[in-house]
């Protein structure tokens, strides 16, 4: 089986693969450090990020709910650096302390995709869409490759099309989408 990468990040829900990045963490309301490992969790250098969030899990003035929030950005992060047992450890912090967060279930289902568990991240992805997202094109977008990884071509091309009726503009699906092919009444799809 080929490899398969994917990496959930900032500000809703995802994974990177050969063709780019979609994107997964939580807004954090109060101040400080956690708001400091939210601003970095995406795009800043990965070992500062990840001091910055460890700090922030450390101040006991962060509230429960910005706790969780900070376990789900650490997690970007650890899925930035493919951590990602550490990921789905971080994940699961979260959910013990704030389960209505569905951003941590994306990122269990990106982590679980590149543990090569496709079968749990469509679980942990349908658990998220089913909760709702502000982005839920991000989800549909995860589930649609672990859906590939399980050779389920029709559900793969069912849940892309539903990112970009969900967002138009969505380059990653728009590219994926240009891979399926109907050949003599069956759905075909091409590599990556």
């Amino acid at each position: 089986m080929r490899a398969l990468n994917y990496v959930a990040a900032p500000l809703a829900v995802g994974l990177l693969f050969a063709a780019g990045q979609a994107k997964a963490v939580t807004v954090v309301l109060g101040g400080g450090l956690a708001v400091e490992c939210y601003a970095t969790a995406e795009n800043g250098d990965p070992n500062q990020a990840f001091d910055t969030c460890s700090r922030a899990l450390r101040d006991p003035d962060t509230s429960v709910r910005d706790r969780a929030a900070t376990y789900i950005n650490r997690s970007v992060i650890r899925l930035r650096v493919r951590d990602y047992n550490g990921a789905i450890s971080d994940c699961d912090q979260s959910i013990q302390r704030w389960p209505s967060f569905s951003e941590a279930y994306v990122n269990r289902g990106a982590a679980l995709i590149n543990l090569d568990r496709p079968g749990d991240a469509v679980k942990e992805l349908d658990h998220a869409i089913g909760m709702g997202l502000d982005k839920l094109h991000l989800a549909y977008y995860n589930r649609a490759m672990a859906k590939e990884a399980l050779q389920d071509i029709r559900g793969a091309y069912n849940d892309l099309r539903k990112v970009v009726e969900l967002m138009p503009d969505y380059v990653l699906a728009q590219e994926q989408l240009k891979r399926f092919s109907i050949v003599g009444g069956v759905m075909r799809m091409s590599e990556r």
